[in-house]
C-alpha cells in the first residue's frame, strides 16, 4: 500500500528503521527494493542526496559504497595475540612488508575456542622461505606455503606454529603490520578447509557475529573476497 508520507520521511521512519532491524547491513538495491514494494519511486539522484542525509544525522552509517550499517562502533582483531611474532620478525627483517593474523584472534567470534591455534603471515612469495628459516631459529614452528598433505604434522605442532603464504593481491589496510579483519575473515575461509583448521559452520559462525558485533567495510571486505574468488555471504547482509 502507498504511503500518503512525503518520500523523504518515508526512507527515514520506515524503510530505514525497518532494514535495520532485520540485518545488520544492507545495500541501496535492498534501499530502492523496499521502497518499490511499498510503492514509492525515488530517482536515483534523490536517493543518494536522501542516504547522505540519513548518514550525517546518524540514521545509518557508511559501510562502503552503496552499503550502510545499524552499527556505529567499528569491530577489529585484538593485536595481541600476533604481537610477538610481528616483534620477533621486525627484528630479523626490519624492512619486510609483511603482516599477520591469528586465529585466536576469532575466538570472541567463535561458539567453542579455536582448538588449534595458529598464526599466518603474508609477505612477497620469494621471502618466505627465508623468513621461515629465521622464525624456526628462534623457536618458532614455521611453515613457508604448505600444503594439505602437511596438516598432521600441524595438528600435533603447538601455539607457535605459523604458516607464511605469499601476498597474494591488494590486500586491505593493515596497522603496524597486523591484518585488518576484513582481510583476516577472508583468509580464514580459505585456510579453515585447506588445512582443516574447522568446518565451514564454525567459519560462517564466526562471520556472522562478527558482522552482528560491529562496523566492517563491506566494500574492502567483498574486494578482498572477489580478487581471491570467494564470495562471503551471511545472514547480517541484505544484498
Amino acid at each position: 500500500m502507498k504511503s500518503s508520507l512525503p518520500h523523504k520521511t518515508y526512507l527515514f521512519t520506515h524503510t530505514l528503521p525497518e532494514l535495520k532491524e532485520r540485518c545488520s547491513y544492507f545495500s541501496i538495491n535492498a534501499v530502492k527494493r523496499s521502497l518499490t514494494d511499498n510503492e514509492i519511486e525515488l530517482a536515483d539522484n534523490s536517493l543518494r542526496k536522501y542516504m547522505s542525509e540519513a548518514m550525517a544525522t546518524g540514521i545509518v552509517v557508511d559501510a562502503g559504497r552503496g552499503w550502510y550499517s545499524r552499527h556505529n562502533k567499528p569491530v577489529s582483531l585484538d593485536p595481541k595475540p600476533v604481537a610477538k611474532v610481528i616483534r620477533d620478525v621486525k627484528k630479523v627483517f626490519p624492512l619486510l612488508d609483511f603482516c599477520c593474523w591469528s586465529t585466536v584472534q576469532f575466538n570472541p567470534f567463535a561458539l567453542h575456542l579455536i582448538a588449534q591455534p595458529m598464526t599466518f603471515l603474508y609477505a612477497e612469495s620469494d621471502t618466505l622461505n627465508s623468513v621461515a628459516d629465521a622464525l624456526r631459529g628462534i623457536g618458532w614452528n614455521a611453515w613457508a606455503n604448505p600444503g594439505k598433505n602437511v596438516v598432521d604434522q600441524f595438528l600435533q605442532s603447538g601455539e607457535k606454529t605459523i604458516v607464511l603464504r605469499p601476498t597474494k593481491t591488494d590486500q586491505p589496510h593493515i596497522k603496524e603490520h597486523a591484518a585488518a579483519i576484513e582481510k583476516a575473515l577472508v583468509d580464514l575461509v580459505i585456510e579453515a578447509n585447506k588445512l582443516k583448521l574447522m568446518d565451514s559452520t564454525e567459519v560462517q559462525r564466526i562471520i556472522d557475529t562478527a558482522l552482528g558485533s560491529g562496523l566492517l567495510q563491506l566494500t574492502v571486505l567483498f574486494g578482498y573476497a572477489e580478487d581471491l574468488k570467494k564470495k562471503i555471504e551471511s545472514k547480517e547482509i541484505i544484498y
